[in-house]
């Protein structure tokens, strides 16, 4: 499945790999969910049936839970391919950026981690992973420069900067590809903010991927709630 890219990217076709997603890269966050700050990188997965992307997309309310929640994120396209990937700077590593959705299914992961079992099925559901066209990376200001914006109805739930990442993208890539082989088109969601909530059918979602200066946008992404079919 081919990448969808707004503007130039050179004449290269990125076609989607796998579905990196790092946890806790925010302190807020973190204490939101009571969580402990990580030394390294959270890492886990999203199967291909999770991707969808798109400006306008429509988000299934998943069968058997009682708590879907939305995580905004900046999504990354890797432009970098191998093992222990080079990373001497953004521009090495990152082939454009979009914003994204996790959806999770919170109580069924918070049941399973109770039991110490993995929560595969609660983050990797059919449309788990929604995200945005992407941007070029030379489109943008540079990364440290960059925001995004999550609004559910209308209302402002989340809003972050870059420089709040406790890991950099550098720091990701470096950690992930030092025990997997990356490749060009593979994903990584870097974290959410805190201000993650419930999501009902008929929802609205907003995103926008900006400056520091929110008024500055690059890109828009919308998604409503329908029920599952």
């Amino acid at each position: 499945m081919e990448l969808l890219f707004e503007g130039d990217t050179g004449g290269r076709i990125y076609e989607l790999g796998t579905i990196y997603c790092i946890g806790r890269n925010y302190v807020e966050h973190i204490k939101e969910l009571g969580n402990e700050v990580p030394q390294d990188p959270v890492v886990f997965t999203k199967p291909f049936c999770a991707f969808r992307q798109g400006a306008y997309t429509a988000i299934e309310y998943p069968p058997g839970t009682e708590n879907l929640e939305y995580e905004g994120e900046l999504v990354i396209c890797l432009r970098s391919s191998g093992r222990d990937v080079p990373t001497f700077s953004t521009a090495d590593i990152i082939a454009g950026y979009a914003v994204g959705i996790d959806l999770t299914q919170r109580d069924k992961q918070s049941e399973a981690k109770k039991k110490g079992l993995p929560w595969t099925l609660a983050k990797g559901f059919d449309g788990s992973a929604q995200m945005s066209h992407f941007i070029p990376f030379g489109a943008v200001p540079p990364f440290e420069e960059l925001g995004f914006s999550l609004y559910v109805n209308g209302e402002l739930r989340q809003r972050a900067f870059t420089n709040q990442m406790i890991f950099s993208p550098e720091m990701m890539v470096s950690y992930l590809s030092k025990t997997m082989s990356l490749r060009s088109g593979d994903l990584l969601f870097t974290g959410t903010p805190a201000g993650t909530g419930k999501l009902a059918v008929g929802d609205k979602i907003f995103m926008q991927l900006h400056t520091k200066n929110p008024n500055y946008v690059f890109v828009d992404f919308h998604a409503e709630l329908i029920p599952w079919h």
